[in-house]
């Protein structure tokens, strides 16, 4: 019986403290009424222009949130939350932290959005347990040398900030799985950022790079790179080695040409190159040919390789603003392709092969000097939506009306007759078509 009890009451014990930590105190003075119960505090909202000193008595403390107050500093007493795991100090007065900070040697997370940060005392090195931050939107400037000793650090997301450049101790976070540091004014990296052997996400847009250094290919796990809106001309032959590269954004550049290496990215399902100045592809670009989304948007290319077409995984393409005459014969081997934007180019006509598109659905060829679509353009049957403005066009192929899902055709700004504009209106009632 009185082991029984001793269970019970045992059970009864940890249901209480259980029932404690997950109870947020929202009030800091309800807080202060029982201190060693405080296992969350969340004092987000309030009108509080300092945090008080007592801070130190939650002793059990493990997440902590306020933000959106208007605190300027934290006590150097802070430090004494030894069993912080989370805290949140977004939309905050906040410029630095105390040096005391490094003693929450339990934090896992600190969020610092939308404040006045500028940079961590020396000291933040010394936080082992330091798994993510996140500092958006804020101006910060520095990371200090001590950050590479966070062995621990599996996310750094500094971004929209005023961080100039990484220091070469990066290259020790060997935990580190995602590095985003968008929209900030870093014009190089350490070539040390290639020992990142555990990195999948580079995200590094809206800087001023202008290159990436060759080490960025012992980057073997990378999955994700985005480094569009920067300065780059060209990239590393070293690019080639990243065999486990699935999305690679490298839009918004001046890149003239492409390392042939990186026809290599067989893994590649994603490819943005949209507003560079590339003029040509590698002749291996068909190597590619697990794409299903690429985008070559404003560039000055004046043809495709004929390896082109083995890109039979492509669902989405974009041509959009480029100085195509023509496509080569192999571009009807993309039988998944289900959206393409060949628009504001120089096409006078498409290949036979065309009609063979059978998944095609959304069609732009406006702005060209198409004189004719394919006579069996009815064979393209999930075709809904045709824009062939701006064109040389006398006459639409009679095929057209078999095409039962189209919905959208728009022809205006070519030679077509207006009699026989009404008789397709007559046969395809449901389509919406512009001439105007």
């Amino acid at each position: 019986m009185k082991r029984t009890f001793i269970l019970i009451l045992f059970i009864v014990s940890n249901i209480s403290l259980t029932a404690q930590e997950d109870k947020t105190y929202q009030s800091i003075e309800e807080a202060f009424k029982s201190p060693d119960s405080v296992y969350s505090l969340d004092i987000s909202d309030k009108d509080l222009d300092k945090l008080p000193k007592g801070i130190k008595k939650f002793k059990n403390l493990r997440y902590l949130s306020i933000s959106n107050t208007q605190i300027t500093e934290l006590p150097k007493e802070i430090g004494k939350l030894k069993n912080l795991v989370d805290l949140n100090l977004r939309m905050n007065q906040i410029k630095s932290l105390p040096k005391s900070f490094g003693k929450l040697k339990n934090l896992k997370s600190i969020k610092l959005t939308n404040s006045k940060i500028t940079g961590f005392p020396e000291s933040f090195g010394k936080l082992a347990s330091l798994e993510r931050i996140a500092i958006t939107i804020t101006d910060f400037a520095v990371l200090p040398e001590s950050i590479g000793n966070l062995k621990k650090l599996k996310s750094i997301n500094i971004s929209t900030s005023k961080l100039t450049n990484i220091p070469e101790s990066i290259g020790n976070l060997s935990s580190l799985e995602e590095l985003s540091l968008g929209g900030n004014k870093i014009t190089d990296l350490p070539k040390s950022i290639g020992n990142l052997s555990n990195l999948k996400i580079l995200f590094l847009i809206s800087n001023q790079l202008t290159s990436l250094p060759s080490s960025v290919g012992n980057l073997t796990n990378l999955k994700k790179l985005s480094i569009s809106n920067n300065q780059f001309k060209n990239l590393p032959e070293s690019i080639g080695k990243l065999s486990n590269l699935r999305e690679l954004d490298a839009g918004g550049n001046t890149l003239t040409i492409l390392p042939e290496q990186l026809t290599n990215l067989s893994g590649l399902t994603l490819l943005d190159l949209s507003a560079n100045q590339l003029k040509t592809l590698p002749n291996l670009f068909g190597n590619l040919s697990n794409l299903n989304n690429l985008n070559l948007y404003g560039n000055q290319l004046e043809a495709l390789p004929e390896s082109f077409g083995n890109l039979i995984n492509l669902q989405e393409l974009y041509l959009t603003r480029n100085k195509l005459s023509s496509l080569p014969e192999s571009f009807g081997n993309m039988t998944n392709l289900r959206m393409l934007y060949a628009d504001k180019n120089q096409l006078k006509s498409l290949p036979d092969s065309f009609v063979k598109l059978e998944n095609l659905s959304s069609l732009k060829l406006n702005m060209n000097q198409l004189t004719a679509l394919p006579e069996s353009i009815g064979e393209m049957t999930r075709l809904s939506s045709i824009e062939v403005d701006n064109n040389q066009l006398t006459s639409l192929p009679k095929s057209i009306v078999k095409l039962k899902d189209l919905y959208r055709v728009q022809i205006s700004e070519n030679k077509l007759k207006r009699e026989e504009m009404q008789k397709l209106m007559t046969l395809l009632p449901d389509c919406d078509w512009s001439f105007e």
